[in-house]
C-alpha cells in the first residue's frame, strides 16, 4: 500500500513538473535567440566601423551560416558561433531597414538594417533588433 501511495505522489509531481520544465526550456531558448540578436548588433557596429555600411542577407530565409561567416568570422559557417539548422530553434536573417541601400551600398550592403530571429516551429514568434538598438518582440 505504501508503494502505491508513493507511486501516486510521484505521478502527481511528474504531471505538475513536466509543463513547468517545458516552459522553462522554451523561455531559455527565447532568451538565447534574443542574446544572439544582441551579439549580431554588436558585430554590425564593428562591421560598419571597418566598411562604412552594414551587412544584410538575401531575404527572409535561414541565413545563419552567412552571418556566422561574414559577421562572426567563422572559418566553418555551418559550425559557427550561432547554431545552424535544426540545432537551433530559431533562424536568423538581416534585411535593409527603411533607408535601404543607396550610394556605395549595394547587394549585401545597407545604410541601416533590421536583424530577425524567427522561430522554426512558430512563424508568429519573431524577435527583431535594428541598428539603433530598438527591439521588437522582446
Amino acid at each position: 500500500m505504501e508503494l502505491v501511495v508513493t507511486l501516486a505522489i510521484l505521478g502527481i509531481l511528474a504531471a505538475i513538473g513536466t509543463p513547468i520544465l517545458q516552459g522553462n526550456i522554451r523561455a531559455a531558448k527565447n532568451l538565447d535567440a534574443q542574446n544572439t540578436l544582441k551579439t549580431i548588433y554588436l558585430m554590425q557596429k564593428s562591421y560598419f566601423a571597418e566598411n562604412y555600411f552594414y551587412y544584410v542577407t538575401a531575404g527572409k530565409a535561414d541565413n545563419t551560416s552567412s552571418i556566422n561567416q561574414v559577421l562572426l568570422n567563422s572559418t566553418d559557417p555551418s559550425n559557427g558561433p550561432i547554431a545552424v539548422g535544426t540545432n537551433n530553434d530559431f533562424y536568423f536573417y538581416i534585411l535593409p531597414g527603411p533607408l535601404g541601400s543607396s550610394g556605395n551600398c549595394t547587394g549585401t550592403n545597407a545604410n541601416d538594417y533590421v536583424v530577425f530571429a524567427q522561430s522554426r516551429s512558430d512563424s508568429n514568434l519573431t524577435y527583431s533588433l535594428n541598428q539603433q538598438n530598438i527591439k521588437t518582440g522582446f
